[in-house]
């Protein structure tokens, strides 16, 4: 991280104020469990918590529950909740919360779909400890528990009961601030949760201990990057999200500004429909993957090198344990002839191609402008549409609307928790020789190092070979803040626990 005197802003931990944050793009929805949107997750793990999550180094810890064990077979896990946890309703978490909020996050998200697949039941053992059984060995459970993408937040149970399969609408979390309230496009507001049960270890991430400083936390969408800028340079805000790496050199000439440049951040991804349209042929899926030259696509996207990545990992190359370079024989090998004989090979005649893109994310848009002419040299028709996020968004859901959208994809842990491998998510992959893979990750030991790699390379190979998506590179997020806020430090998205400002 950079900052004018060499060091983050430090002192005294302050407690009032309100965090004034500049985002690029609005949620649809803040519940969680229903949606994989950046803009609802950076909002929403402020109220909401499950009983697992990611520390500081994407390492999976206890938050809601005390801890956790396992029967000699691997079919019992029994995990018993910390004492003292509220709702901000005021009701204390239960079990029987638990239960409700885990079977909702099982039909309704796509980790918990691919979880479920292997969990025959839930009980209360008392009302402070859960046991779930498991029909076959799972060994990613907890690691599934505790993913960030789609998390299994747990809300009252008759919250979860109401809602079923529709994103909340009652938003009871547990979390250090409260929901208060949401005026679309302007403002959405959260207050400090009094009554808030923190943990104490130091871990970071999205867990451990957890201190609501600032009486509230203002969220304002402001798409325009410049006015982001302007904002947190005057002081109208004190940070601004997702500024467009090309802006870094101001933001290095302005001594009362600090850049977090976050590495572990998100890869960017074209991602193709596969219920409807051309691109249910595999073919023409790898036809596009050989058009692209994703150096200048990233360069595009992201501008100075220092702010992207090459690389053909479904992971980062610091998650270690899943970490894979299988399919770099077909990742980043631009070769037009060969995308020209698949789209023969496929029978394409030369249909519409549509391709949807937003200028909310300025990597976004600028990505499409490259990526359409890419396509159109190897004989695709392309029709680009841009909207804004939420439109795209709805969009995506209905597969009579596009071809391909373009997204980012912030870091999974597991690869029973890549998104787009789940059969619901827009895109709507379907692969028997995905499934094998995962269920044969699912079952391999923990402790079975070399059979789990081989197991990921076999993965990361399905993904090259079925493209899915076609994956561009890695990408790195800036964000900046003034010398009003203080105990910030970054991470793959924006928590504002352990933070204070000083208006």
């Amino acid at each position: 991280m950079w900052s004018a005197s060499g060091a983050p802003a430090s002192g005294q931990a302050q407690s009032g104020g309100a965090i004034r944050v500049a985002t690029n793009a609005e949620p649809t929805t803040f519940d969680w469990m229903s949606s994989t949107a950046t803009a609802t997750r950076l909002v929403a793990w402020h109220v909401f918590e499950g009983l697992f999550a990611i520390d500081q180094q994407y390492e999976v810890r206890p938050l809601l529950a005390q801890g956790y064990t396992v029967s000699d077979d691997g079919l019992r896990y029994t995990i018993k909740l910390r004492a003292g946890l509220k709702f901000h309703n005021g009701q204390s978490v239960t079990a029987d919360d638990v239960i409700a909020s885990l079977a909702r996050w099982g039909k309704l998200s796509s980790g918990g779909q691919e979880t479920f697949k292997y969990v025959k039941g839930l009980r209360a053992v008392d009302p402070g400890t859960v046991e779930i059984t498991l029909a076959a060995p799972f060994t990613p459970l907890i690691t599934s528990l505790g993913d960030p993408k789609q998390s299994a937040i747990i809300v009252p149970k008759a919250i979860a009961e109401r809602a079923g399969l529709k994103p909340l609408e009652e938003l009871v979390g547990t979390g250090p601030y409260i929901f208060k309230k949401w005026t679309p496009g302007q403002e959405i507001v959260l207050a400090r949760n009094p009554a808030y049960a923190s943990r104490t270890e130091n871990w970071g991430g999205i867990t451990g201990r957890k201190v609501a400083y600032a009486d509230e936390i203002h969220f304002f969408p402001v798409t325009d990057p410049q006015v982001r800028l302007a904002g947190v340079s005057t002081g109208q805000y004190d940070l601004a999200l997702e500024l467009p790496p090309d802006l870094y050199a101001k933001v290095k000439a302005n001594r009362r500004l600090s850049a977090d440049i976050v590495k572990v951040f998100s890869w960017t991804g074209v991602v193709f429909n596969k219920a409807h349209g051309p691109f249910t042929d595999m073919r023409l899926r790898q036809a596009v993957l050989y058009s692209m030259k994703n150096a200048d696509l990233m360069a595009a996207a992201a501008g100075p090198k220092a702010f992207w990545q090459l690389d053909p990992g479904l992971f980062f190359p610091e998650q270690h344990d899943v970490y894979s370079r299988a399919g770099a024989d077909l990742y980043d090998h631009q070769n037009l002839d060969k995308a020209r004989a698949l789209l023969r090979e496929a029978g394409y005649k030369g249909q519409k191609i549509v391709v949807m893109s937003t200028k909310d994310y300025t990597w976004n848009n600028n990505t499409a402008q490259v990526l359409v002419p890419e396509m159109q040299a190897a004989g695709f028709t392309v029709d680009s549409q841009v909207y804004d996020w939420p439109t795209l968004l709805s969009r995506r859901t209905k597969p009579e609307m596009f071809d391909i959208f373009l997204t980012g994809f912030s870091p999974s842990i597991d690869p029973t928790g890549v998104i787009f491998f789940g059969k619901t998510w827009p895109g709507w992959y379907k692969s028997e020789a995905m499934d094998a893979a995962l269920a044969q990750w699912s079952r391999a030991p923990v402790t079975a190092l070399e059979a789990r790699r081989k197991i990921m390379d076999q993965i990361q190979t399905i993904f090259y070979t079925e493209v899915p998506v076609a994956k561009v590179g890695n990408q790195f997020g800036l964000e900046v803040y003034n010398d009003h806020l203080h105990g910030y430090t970054g991470y793959f998205d924006v928590r504002f626990w352990n933070t204070w400002v000083t208006h």
